[in-house]
């Protein structure tokens, strides 16, 4: 059992929020985004302290705005916790039968759900934020009878563990024996009674002769005795010095993991190692406590969920590319957040999900293969669903319509008609609309493949970037760096990632991932067939024709070097030819000098790059459509 959804209303910077979740889900955005808001909604709602006054939430976690500047005013902090079957009864047969009155049945797959609510308001009453927990039926009311018994909770959580890690893990803490994963793995060592009893008997002998080696230490337990005498009871104690444990339990309590990082280095503990090492021997604690004793804790058939905060903090980049198949391999389902290119470079398209604030609050987007609408069921859309080839599909244990691609206008067309004549149509519609307009932003997992294989040199550099400036080919790559240098708009200080499409993919794959992530983008291609047909390709997804005006342009004079040539700069590009030893570039003609720079693309661009940026006069010379894609990119959205 997994979170599959996770729905946020009004907590900390997060105003609406819909995230799905897989097996790993990985957010990545900038500081205070509100990636640690997302997790720490996962860690109150399923909290085992459940009920209990100050439970987590304080009007610190009630999202403020102009309209709302008091917390205890407005609507009610609400998550909603939704965890569904992928196939019909792939939860246990125990957890179905535990938690029988919370779950829904979809009565025609047969896949189980289960939802829960948590919810926080101001109570004037009791003069206190009051959470309030409750599953919910599909229609999203609290369920009542046997469904709202306050046990459904205890066995709820029995088998959906939680365990926060945060970025800043400290090695003392996680492996004391009150820590969360350390202290009730060493609780859980049976030491056979002959074997405890005898090695007290031992611990005794040689703690009495250490004592009896020095008389200084026999006369400082002489004088610890004089506690008795002034603790006094009617049984009067006395003192001892202990210089070795005292039972078994003392033994483990202070055990400690030592570490060899080569064979010719020396073991040391942990806490003496680099900060590197720390936090990586804290995850994989947590994997051993996921393998050998949560199921003697919790449920045989619970799930633990990790919630791991920057799993990359102190490793070098070769190591942080690594981490990633080290935390896939983690027991249970794992949500983590990130600020490294480095471990987002292996992590799959689907799995990745991007945190921003907007004027609004938190947004989150994703690549998610199915788009959904909480619509009701009605006789109607059977027809359609049965007709759509697999595309549209119903599912009732949520009483969600969903759609696994971009939905044709002439079935959403269909679907309108079917909700016509209802009291709720104008919401319906609504719902069914949203669901329309972001299935058009759905990429294929044959389109994601292509990523896959091409981009994953850039992949942790683009999702880290505001804006995307997508250019043909490692020439225009280096040039439009050296250009945006001489205007004034350094495009790395300003989060602007230039994506080299030809030597990563394709124009149209970057143009919708863009589009699906909220990246806002621009394209600058060349005035030649294959550059118009890297546009034609673009708008083929789904761009409007206004949307593509305003995103792409071309060179007019053809490709890169036909228009360096046509805007004048014959002189500077000769000049870069005889640097490089071609002395006979000083009387080429138009055609021979663009066939020599064609030879050496790269190198004459990295070069005039360079100029470019050393020069603002030079760089108000190169071909306008860069000079303008780098102006319009200021405050593009």
């Amino acid at each position: 059992m997994k979170i599959s959804r996770l729905k946020i209303s009004n907590f900390r910077s997060i105003k609406e929020a819909d995230i799905q979740f897989g097996a790993v889900t990985v957010l990545i955005g900038t500081n205070n985004a509100g990636k640690s808001a997302i997790l720490d909604a996962i860690r109150i709602a399923l909290t085992r302290r459940w009920g209990q006054r100050g439970t987590g939430f304080t009007e610190y976690d009630v999202h403020l705005c102009e309209g709302r500047p008091d917390p205890k005013v407005g609507d009610p902090v609400v998550i909603e916790v939704e965890l569904q079957e992928a196939v019909a009864n792939e939860w246990p047969e125990d957890l179905h039968s535990e938690l029988e009155d919370i779950i829904q049945l979809d009565p025609i797959t047969g896949r189980a759900s289960i939802i829960m609510r948590v919810s926080c308001s101001w109570e004037a009453a009791e003069e206190s934020f009051v959470p309030r927990w409750e599953f919910l039926n599909v229609d999203r009311n609290a369920l009542a009878g046997r469904g709202a018994r306050a046990v459904n909770l205890q066995e709820f959580f029995q088998f959906l563990p939680v365990f926060y890690l945060e970025a800043l893990r400290d090695v003392a803490d996680e492996f004391s024996s009150r820590s969360q994963f350390w202290g009730k793995l060493l609780r859980t060592v049976q030491i056979p009674e002959p074997l405890e009893q005898k090695s007290k008997r031992i611990f005794d002998l040689l703690n009495r002769r250490l004592l009896e080696a020095d008389p200084l230490l026999a006369d400082l337990a002489t004088g610890l005795s004089n506690i008795s005498r002034v603790a006094t009871s009617d049984a009067p104690g006395q003192a001892d010095l202990r210089l070795l444990p005292l039972n078994t339990w003392d033994i483990l309590s202070k055990a400690e993991v030592i570490y060899q990082t080569e064979d010719n280095k020396p073991w040391l503990p942990l806490a003496r190692h680099g900060q590197g090492v720390q936090s990586l021997s804290v995850m994989f604690l947590f994997k051993a406590f996921v393998e050998l004793i949560l199921k003697d804790l919790y449920r045989p058939e619970s799930a633990a969920v990790l919630a791991l905060e920057e799993p990359e903090t102190h490793l070098h980049p070769q190591a942080a590319r690594s981490l990633w198949h080290h935390v896939s391999e983690l027991p249970g389902q794992k949500i983590v957040t990130t600020h490294s290119p480095y471990f987002l470079q292996h992590v799959p398209f689907r799995d990745i999900r991007v945190v921003r604030v907007e004027a609004d609050g938190t947004r989150v987007s994703s690549l998610p293969r199915e788009f959904r609408a909480s619509v009701p069921h009605v006789p109607q859309i059977d027809t359609i669903v049965a007709n759509s080839g697999g595309l549209i599909t119903y599912d009732r244990g949520l009483a969600e319509l969903v759609l696994s691609g971009a939905l044709p206008q002439n079935q959403y067309r269909d679907l309108l008609v079917a909700y016509g004549g209802r009291p709720d149509t104008a919401n319906i519609h609504a719902a069914l609309r949203k669901a329309s307009e972001t299935s058009q932003e759905f990429i294929s997992d044959a389109e994601l493949e292509k990523l896959e294989t091409f981009a994953r040199r850039i992949r942790g550099e683009i999702f880290f970037a505001r804006r995307w400036l997508l250019v043909e080919g490692q020439s225009e790559y280096h040039l439009v760096h050296g250009i945006a240098k001489g205007l004034g708009y350094d495009l790395d200080e300003h989060g602007v990632a230039v994506i080299d499409f030809q030597n990563n993919g394709s124009p149209e794959i970057f143009a919708v991932l863009a589009r699906a992530l909220g990246y806002p983008w621009l394209a600058v291609v060349d005035g030649d067939p294959a550059g118009d047909d890297y546009i034609a390709r673009i708008s083929a997804k789904s761009f409007s024709a206004e949307e593509i005006t305003r995103r792409t342009s071309s060179l007019p004079a053809g490709f890169l070097e036909e228009q360096l040539v046509a805007d004048g700069l014959q002189n500077e590009l000769k000049g870069i030819l005889v640097s490089f030893g071609n002395v006979g570039a000083v009387g080429f003609d138009d055609a021979t000098l663009i066939a020599a720079l064609e030879n050496d693309k790269s190198g004459y661009a990295a070069v005039l790059a360079k100029q470019c940026a050393e020069n603002a006069a030079l760089a108000q010379r190169m071909p306008e459509p860069f000079r303008n894609a780098i102006l319009a990119l200021r405050g593009l959205t």
